[in-house]
């Protein structure tokens, strides 16, 4: 007796426990995979094309509602593609973020009955398509047995008649197209869920925590309905509290559960939020558990769903990266633990930390500060400046590290700022006749925003400031007088940027310099 699976299995993935933010996660794990597996060739090309891996996703929710995930990864041949038609059968390269050869197909009937996938092989002059209308196939393969019964009925012979399984009929078409094209475009139809403005808010939310470390390393850049996501959550060690000696409170974790290597952080956020608190987990640099509900475990955080309401869970915070030994379930939003393996971290956990659990219960008020030294050595000061830029973090951020294409980061600060104003903010209006300036204390930022945005209206006659008081170096300031300078100078720096752009129609550094230089010469009157 054969095992036959009707393909109404198709119909039942709409009701696996996704939540849209991971179902989009399997289409750019796969991007982010195809760029993993090319990385070489593809970095050549984006060098050459002065671009990077970039996936977008755009959605329509109205009477030909669509959601579309496009990117410029490697693409795949014919027989890549139809392997990624075939359910469960694993990649040619099943690793990392792309082992179980379902994400694409359980993702794509999650969201709707008919979807296409374009794609073009690097290298190749062939766009394939293809389409499956899951209706379809549920009415051709009814039509099939009914048809194939009757055979059976009216068969006449020594051997018995059997019934073949069904399988659709998917025709791949070929299109020309030039040879520098690559890359895969999936488009979804005939939606059986919408995109709220509530689910959009948490797909950037949840998207910018998941592929983190891509977004911190430039590697990859990706968009949500037009909206660029950005996160670089290194800064969030920037935020962590100083002990009375002066030195935060950070701990680098390296140990191993039945075999199988965790490496990772673990540090007390100076101020903290019940999200903020617990573990990322991470596997192959992409999250699986994270922000804004991390990991913790019972024996830190108690046993309760998401852990106590005290400070440890809002102040105890960090990451682990667990090697590929560590089983993933198949919609990779969480680590399935064999045997006792969640028991073993949660005690190393608990054994390495629990110190940090005691002073992360801690109130602020309570505890004893860190001597300041009011006196200030210049040249001790500038020595530790260079110290720290010719340390190889320093010198890669300077030398190595890329940066966005100009177009990019105007477009993500100018989405930043329509996103902010949304909110209540401090802001303080100030006319200097006929021009009027704006400085905005935003707190609705998040700690990976830029720090500082300029944006000045269309007829230069007034100019917005916009000031991050969540950004980890404000946040990092521990007296009034240092946040004093910090907003001056912000305040300069944008005060001389729009002179130098708008009264004088010239962005040239010199020039910003030398604007902003006649400013610090002038003396500073009492509030």
């Amino acid at each position: 007796m054969e095992l036959i699976l009707g393909y109404e299995i198709l119909e039942s993935y709409k009701r696996l426990p996704y939540k849209p933010w991971f179902a989009f996660a399997e289409f750019i794990d796969n991007s982010t995979q195809s760029y993993r597996n090319n990385r070489e060739r593809l970095d050549e090309l984006y060098e050459a094309e002065e671009t990077l891996l970039q996936v977008e996703i755009n959605y329509n929710n109205g009477k030909n509602s669509f959601i579309t995930i496009s990117d410029n990864a490697f693409g795949m041949s014919k027989v890549d593609l139809q392997n990624a038609m075939t359910l469960g059968k694993k990649p040619s390269i099943s690793n990392e973020r792309s082992k179980y050869g379902l994400g694409l197909k359980t993702a794509a009937f999650w969201f709707g009955n008919k979807w296409q996938i374009e794609t073009t092989q690097t290298g190749s002059n062939k766009l394939l398509t293809v389409t499956v209308d899951l209706e379809k196939i549920l009415k051709d393969e009814k039509e099939y047995y009914k048809a194939e019964r009757e055979k059976q009925k009216k068969h006449v012979g020594e051997k018995p008649y059997n019934i073949e399984q069904f399988r659709p009929n998917l025709i791949i078409t070929e299109t020309s197209v030039a040879k520098e094209k690559h890359g895969t475009t999936i488009t979804i139809k005939d939606l059986v869920r919408n995109i709220t403005p509530t689910v959009h808010n948490n797909c950037i939310e949840y998207l910018q925590s998941i592929y983190r470390v891509d977004l911190k390393n430039e590697t990859l850049y990706l968009e949500f309905q037009k909206t660029p996501l950005i996160a670089s959550f290194e800064d969030v060690k920037k935020r962590l509290l100083l002990a009375s000696n002066g030195k935060k409170f950070f701990r680098k974790l390296a140990f191993e559960v039945n075999g199988k290597k965790v490496e990772g952080w673990a540090g007390i956020l100076k101020e903290g939020s019940k999200a903020s608190g617990g573990f990322a987990l991470i596997q192959a640099d992409r999250v699986i558990v994270g922000y804004p509900k991390n990991y913790k475990n019972g024996l830190l955080f108690g046993t309760e769903e998401g852990g106590r309401n005290d400070l440890t869970n809002q102040r105890l915070t960090g990451e682990l990266n667990l090697d590929e030994k560590f089983n993933v379930s198949h919609t990779k939003d969480q680590i399935l633990f064999s045997d006792d393996e969640e028991d073993e971290l949660n005690l190393r956990l608990y054994e390495d930390l629990q110190d940090y659990k005691k002073e992360a219960n801690i109130p602020f008020k309570n505890r004893e500060q860190p001597k300041t030294n009011l006196s200030f050595d210049f040249e001790d000061a500038v020595d530790t400046v260079i110290k720290n830029l010719e340390t190889p973090k320093f010198l890669d951020a300077v030398l190595n590290k890329s940066v966005l294409p100009a177009e990019v980061i105007s477009k993500t600060n100018s989405e930043t700022v329509q996103r902010l104003l949304k909110a209540t903010h401090k802001t303080f209006e100030y006319k200097l006749d006929p021009y009027v300036i704006y400085v905005v204390l935003s707190n609705d930022s998040s700690n990976w925003d830029p720090y500082l945005i300029v944006r000045a209206a269309p007829a230069a006659n007034s100019l917005t400031i916009l000031i991050n008081v969540n950004h980890p170096y404000w946040l990092d300031l521990n007296d009034n007088n240092s946040r004093f300078n910090f907003l001056l100078n912000c305040i300069y720096d944008g005060v001389a940027e729009w002179k130098a752009g708008f009264l004088l129609g010239t962005l040239d550094p010199d020039t910003i310099k030398k604007i902003k230089d006649d400013l610090l010469r002038l003396e500073l009157s009492a509030g």
